[in-house]
């Protein structure tokens, strides 16, 4: 009976002191609904099992690719760098350039008209001149507040940048997993943002998103498409015409979790799935205050990501779904993009693998 007693007081100790130790995040509460099943267009046929590896250990990450006229490859890095990966003589794919642009994780990349390769380092835009150290900084704020999250991006004809901060309020830090702080307070922290590159002028077109995170212009050029990761949902934001200056909702409840999104220019747009949902998400989002008692534990105790179960959607701008390519075995873990190319491929890049993957996609993905 002693023994009880004693047992009991410890745990309600314990359990007081959880209850008291002052909380790192203020969580919201969000009726998060169950996801689409995984059938027709979405069933997980392993489509990505045994496509092409590029770069597999020669790399720490591929957030973003992006595709050189010469027929390499570019992948922004953790470490805040670029990298250009080139086929050597014997065909094999070697790291041919490295720029460091910035000593934050670089992210979302993009090719300009005077072909410079436009990055969205977490802590602002800038502009790699290949084949040079040249590094020109774009800007350093999202409006009148400094950047700490800048994510993706995409580039208009007229040159108008569009990228995304995913988080104002938890800067992106390569010590610290804030995606996860972000994710926990489930609170709108997020933006797209538009940068003129002659003036270095930047404007918040739309606040009060939820971890903005991929960025993709509209084939005919009148809105520019936004992911919001924490929320597993595509909007668009018109540029033109009678909702010019309007968010509006393209496809909710979305069957993964969102990273980036990219266009093919025929009306069909990739979206790069880092995994599918997680009902512990689920649980966080219903249980805010259960949230705040398991976020006081350290990061390594509470941040615990499962296997991956990474994919591609692909959909069409008024968001229908068209097909989606699945990766049964992780090879290609967190998928952070999927980019189609002008000759019916789709490369990959990875949030936390060491290799970018190349498929060709099925003819009717290609005209």
């Amino acid at each position: 009976m002693r023994t009880l007693v004693f047992i009991f007081a410890i745990v309600s100790i314990l359990v007081a002191i959880l209850l008291l130790w002052p909380a790192r995040f203020d969580p919201a509460y969000w009726d998060e609904s169950e996801p689409p099943a995984l059938e027709g267009v979405l069933e997980p046929r392993g489509r990505l099992a045994g496509i092409e590896e590029i770069g597999r250990g020669i790399i720490s990450s591929s957030e973003d690719i992006a595709l050189a006229d010469d027929g390499s490859v570019w992948a922004s890095q953790h470490d805040g760098s670029v990298v250009r990966l080139a086929r050597d003589r014997d065909g094999s794919w070697q790291v041919a350039e490295r720029v460091q642009v910035s000593t934050l994780p670089a992210l979302g990349l993009q090719w300009d008209a005077q072909g410079r390769l436009i990055v969205a380092a977490s802590d602002g835009m800038y502009a790699v001149t290949p084949g040079s150290d040249q590094v020109e900084t774009l800007t350093l704020t999202a409006g009148d507040r400094p950047l700490g999250f800048a994510d993706d991006l995409d580039i208009a004809a007229d040159g108008m940048i569009y990228f995304t901060e995913a988080s104002w309020k938890w800067a992106n830090d390569p010590h610290l997993r804030t995606y996860a702080y972000d994710m926990a307070e489930n609170r709108p922290y997020g933006a797209l943002v538009s940068l003129d590159p002659q003036t270095g002028e930047t404007e918040i077109l739309a606040d009060e998103m939820y971890f903005a995170n991929g960025v993709a212009m509209s084939a005919d050029g009148r809105s520019v498409f936004v992911l919001e990761t924490y929320r597993y949902r595509l909007s668009r934001y018109w540029l033109e015409g009678p909702q010019a200056g309007q968010l509006e909702l393209v496809a909710d409840n979305l069957p993964g979790i969102p990273d980036g999104v990219m266009g093919d220019g025929q009306g069909r747009l990739f979206i790069a799935m880092d995994t599918q949902r997680v009902p512990l998400l689920r649980f966080l989002h219903r249980n805010p205050f259960l949230t705040r008692l398991i976020t006081k534990f350290p990061d390594d105790v509470w941040i615990r990501a499962g296997a991956p179960r990474a994919f591609v959607l692909v959909l069409d701008e008024d968001g229908n779904y068209l097909d989606s390519f699945h990766d049964p075995d992780g090879r290609f873990g967190l998928l952070a993009n999927a980019v189609p190319d002008d000759e019916g491929n789709l490369w990959l890049g990875s949030l936390t693998a060491d290799v970018i993957g190349r498929m060709e996609l099925p003819a009717e993905l290609r005209d």
